[in-house]
């Protein structure tokens, strides 16, 4: 009922501002005034029925305010044409709140400023006030000082109504191991009754505040925070909030502290993790099984043989793997591809190398938690480690206890450098070797000089691969245990991308499963 009240009221006026412009037509003094008038009158009647947008109707009020009290000061004189035009504050007034919902959160560094539109409706009242000055207009004198006090005294309402702070968070207390996400509630209790909009911002890429934007009409309100904190984030989480009066006249800055995070390595969660699995397990309680019937599968009992991926044919591919569906979508021969993980050994292929103590963080729990794992399932596991120069270590096939000890051992072996080289993507050696195998069958000399750039190209992985630590490391560990062994690669493939590549190429084909963490 209120809505519509103001609403109502909004009509009627607008409805009274045409009869102002229809009475000082009709009563136009002279026969030139009348035709801009009638004008005035027909923009008016053109922008209520198709608006454009609420700051473009603000805009033409408030023009209409000085419109009025200038065109009937001829016909009904001093006083009663100022007295006519004040009614068309109170849609000035309505106008403001209107505009107020699509102010948006920008950036400051003041603690309290003026928003655009305070300062554009100030400055056209002062140019509005030197004008009659210069002109020597009474009225527009008069009606330019009305609508500079009333400006005044909104300014003055809402500094006295709107605090520098006008909301209180509740902080919480939260424990969190880096790079893990959660979601909380936090209450905003609302210390203004003046009303308004309140922007909340994020400073961190890895916290999201959903609303971001709120009404400061209620008492309280709660925002949902999810977070990811990364390893060398903030204790005290902040949050940027701004919050404008419900005129949208005036901003304030300031910032909530809604969380108190404490953020666990996780290397340290890794090595709590260690801790707990060995005082869980005695030496020789877990038995290394070679028996691959009593081995629960790593990724789950499967019948048959496990679909593992799709890639491009390749010459020698069964023609009953060829996926028809992903072919004929592509326009081109791919053929399905399948591993088998009933209990097969595995080796851990780790490369202690990285670029910055997070990526160390994020590579010690991928060590130690793959290592628990495969630990827990009883699967056969060798580990194969290297950095940017060397093998590392190698081993046999561990027991699930020794499994754990060495590879918390080689997570605290890690190895920062800074690596020159970038890679947007590894290269295809699948793609390439059937790009090989299609260009052989052409004749054209073009064709030919192709095919001896993509040799080139293969002869070049495939000889920087031989001689890189990755592929050592796996020669080695292959002459310890099972030659079909799973791989899986822990690694951020920095100098080691192109070898893993052609690894992972090469290995596949001879039927291992190559998984990466």
């Amino acid at each position: 009922m209120m809505i519509f009240g103001v609403r109502g009221t909004a009509f009627l006026l607008r409805a009274y501002v045409v009869a102002a412009f229809t009475i000082a037509a009709v009563f136009a003094p002279t026969t030139l005034s009348l035709v801009p008038i009638l004008l005035l009158l027909l923009l008016y009647l053109y922008l209520w029925r198709w608006p454009v947008n609420a700051v473009i109707t603000l805009l033409r009020d408030y023009f209409v305010y000085f419109a009025i009290a200038t065109l009937l000061l001829p016909i009904v004189g001093h006083p009663v044409a100022l007295l006519i035009a004040l009614p068309v504050l109170v849609l000035i007034n309505y106008d403001l709140e209107e505009t107020a919902w699509l102010l948006a959160y920008r950036e400051t560094e003041y603690a309290r400023r003026p928003t655009s539109i305070y300062l554009s409706l100030s400055v056209i009242a002062i140019l509005a006030l030197t004008i009659s000055l210069s002109l020597g207009s009474s009225s527009l004198l008069l009606a330019s000082a009305v609508i500079i006090s009333y400006l005044g005294i909104l300014g003055i309402v809402v500094l006295r109504h709107l605090p520098l702070k006008p909301i209180a968070e509740t902080q919480a207390q939260l424990r969190m191991v880096s790079g893990t996400r959660d979601q909380f509630d936090v209450r905003l209790t609302i210390k203004t009754r003046i009303g308004g909009l309140l922007f909340l911002e994020s400073p961190y890429e890895w916290l999201k505040v959903n609303p971001n934007t709120l009404s400061l009409k209620a008492t309280s309100s709660v925002i949902k925070v999810s977070l990811s904190p990364i390893l060398s984030g903030p204790s005290i989480i902040k949050l940027k909030g701004q919050a404008t009066d419900r005129w949208g006249l005036i901003r304030v800055n300031f910032e909530l502290k809604p969380i108190n995070l404490y953020v666990v390595p996780r290397a340290r969660y890794a090595a709590w993790l260690v801790e707990k699995y060995l005082t869980n397990t005695k030496m020789g309680d877990l038995l290394l099984i070679s028996n691959m019937a009593a081995i629960k599968p790593t990724y789950g009992l499967r019948s048959g043989i496990e679909y593992y991926g799709s890639r491009l044919y390749q010459p020698g591919d069964s023609l009953k793997n060829i996926d028809w569906k992903h072919s004929m979508k592509s326009n081109e021969l791919v053929s399905k591809e399948f591993a088998d993980f009933y209990g097969q050994p595995a080796i851990v292929l780790i490369n202690l190398a990285v670029d910055n103590a997070e990526e160390a963080d994020k590579l010690a729990y991928n060590i130690v938690v793959t290592a628990i794992s495969l630990a827990r399932e009883n699967v056969p596991t060798a580990l194969a480690v290297y950095d940017h120069k060397d093998v590392k270590v190698t081993t046999r096939a561990l027991q699930p206890q020794q499994l754990v000890l060495q590879s918390f051992q080689v997570a605290r072996e890690m190895i920062t450098f800074i690596n020159p080289v970038k890679y947007l993507n590894p290269p295809d050696i699948g793609r390439l070797r059937a790009n090989l195998s299609r260009i052989r069958f052409a004749e054209s000399k073009a064709a030919k000089v192709l095919d001896q750039l993509l040799q080139l190209e293969y002869n070049s992985l495939s000889n920087a691969a031989k001689l890189h630590p990755a592929t050592k490391a796996l020669r080695e560990a292959f002459t310890k245990v099972d030659k079909k062994s799973n791989i899986i690669v822990i690694s951020y493939r920095n100098h080691d991308a192109e070898a893993l590549a052609f690894n992972t190429f090469s290995f596949n084909r001879k039927g291992n499963a190559v998984i990466a963490v």
